[in-house]
């Protein structure tokens, strides 16, 4: 999956949930965990960021992340990028994040 000039990084996130009881099941996570997807590409609409739960449960949870960059993006945007994921997962979720980390790049 690469567009001329992209790469695609692949990225595997362990979180818990700092309330057991904030949601209700898999998919009520899967509304909100939707809706943060969409704020993200609000903030920066050409990462065309996915985010995806793997597993869910009331102690902890695994989510993977898809995202875009150029070619042209030095580290430091790639990490200033995944800082911003990291807080807005937790902001917006509730969760503590325990592991973010890159897959892969493609």
């Amino acid at each position: 999956m690469t567009t001329s000039g992209f790469y695609h990084y692949y990225c595997g996130i362990i979180a818990q949930p700092n309330d057991e009881e904030q949601y209700e099941d898999h998919g009520d996570f899967d509304l909100h965990l939707n809706l943060t997807q969409n704020d993200l590409k609000d903030k920066e609409p050409k990462r065309e960021p996915i985010l995806e739960t793997s597993f869910f449960s009331k102690d902890w949870l695994e989510i993977n992340f898809v995202f875009r960059a150029s070619f042209r993006d030095g580290n430091e945007d790639i990490y200033r990028y995944i800082d911003l994921v990291s807080d807005t997962l937790v902001s917006q979720l509730n969760i503590t994040v325990i592991d973010f980390h890159v897959e892969n790049i493609v």
